[in-house]
């Protein structure tokens, strides 16, 4: 029997075609070696929608809110389940998109202490606690019409800003204007009001800092982490800005051209944000995940149970998203 002989300028097309050779058992090794090294070459990342495509991400949201003041606790638990939804009625020849952004169903549950805790469905409750009455007047409308860049800038907007941002975070990721490769950076810099005790407003500039961690079958894992750019000193403003401190993870698939997957954690607590003694603690998780195309034919149906679980949220990192004080 001859045996097949390989050498390193072997092309990677060869390696592949003959990785399932029973003769030359290191075929395989150098053909892995190879797509490895295909997977480090930089990738430009763009957003790619068709006119008329209906694209579904199914959006969780658990939230743990304990305070502590003047010796009294108060403990707020709740969590959402609900479909996002995006119509896309027009893509131009530079290939920015144009779609209408809607909640089509949300599955929610609160509880304030001792207080008897509160649920709403909206697929299959025909009363609305007082607490939602303005949650389910959104359920099904458009909450805006909007129109954005492959690059993910928002070239037009119709409708509140404040209603893109159901759940969490902004309508899209920015994505880098260049190529990129693992350990890649870019940034997306952005402005926060907050208001002091006084009634006077303070703008804290921040940015999310984003990371290709790698690209693997086509998708690219990201990590983001905020960053407080403007000093900040003052516990009650810190207590506003808990739940901006994004840390988390985003999948983008490459070939399709959108997020697959995302997942937020907030771990974070405030001293004297109401007296020496207050103290404010957030534990939250935000994940939202792509419904396959083959799923989108028929209504998707949010989970009956809606009980929250947030004790199963990761606990902080060392490295978690921290206030720049002065």
């Amino acid at each position: 029997m001859k045996s097949r002989h390989l050498t390193l300028s072997t092309p990677c097309s060869s390696l592949r075609r003959l990785m399932f050779d029973v003769r030359c058992p290191t075929l395989l090794i150098l053909a892995l070696s190879c797509a490895t090294l295909n997977a480090d070459e930089p990738v430009l990342l763009r957003y790619q929608f068709t006119k008329g495509e209906q694209v579904q991400w199914k959006v969780i949201h658990l939230g743990t809110t304990e305070t502590k003041i003047q010796g009294n606790t108060q403990t707020s638990k709740s969590r959402s389940v609900s479909t996002k939804a995006w119509e896309v009625s027009e893509v131009d020849a530079d290939g920015n998109f144009t779609f209408s952004h809607t909640v089509t169903n949300v599955n929610m549950w609160q509880q304030l202490s001792d207080r008897p805790e509160v649920r709403y469905n909206s697929e299959t409750d025909t009363e609305v606690p007082p607490e939602y009455q303005q949650v389910a007047k959104t359920v099904g409308v458009p909450l805006a019409t909007v129109t954005i860049s492959p690059k993910g800038d928002i070239v037009g907007r119709e409708g509140s800003e404040a209603n893109e941002k159901f759940g969490v975070g902004g309508i899209v990721m920015l994505l880098p204007e260049k190529p990129v490769k693992p350990d890649s950076r870019w940034y997306e810099p952005s402005e926060l009001h907050t208001r002091l005790p006084d009634g006077r407003v303070k703008k804290i500039k921040i940015r999310k800092n984003y990371t290709l961690e790698k690209i693997q079958t086509g998708v690219a894992t990201i990590s983001v982490k905020t960053e407080v750019l403007t000093p900040v000193n003052d516990p009650r403003i810190e207590s506003q800005l808990v739940q901006q401190l994004t840390d988390g993870t985003i999948k983008f698939d490459v070939d399709a051209g959108r997020i697959i997957s995302k997942e937020m954690n907030w771990d974070e607590t405030v001293v004297g944000f109401n007296g020496a003694d207050s103290m404010m603690k957030y534990l939250a998780r935000f994940t939202e995940e792509l419904i396959p195309t083959e799923r989108t034919a028929g209504k998707p149906q949010v989970e009956a149970d809606a009980t929250p679980v947030v004790e199963t949220a990761r606990t902080s990192r060392d490295d978690k998203p921290a206030l720049r004080r002065e």
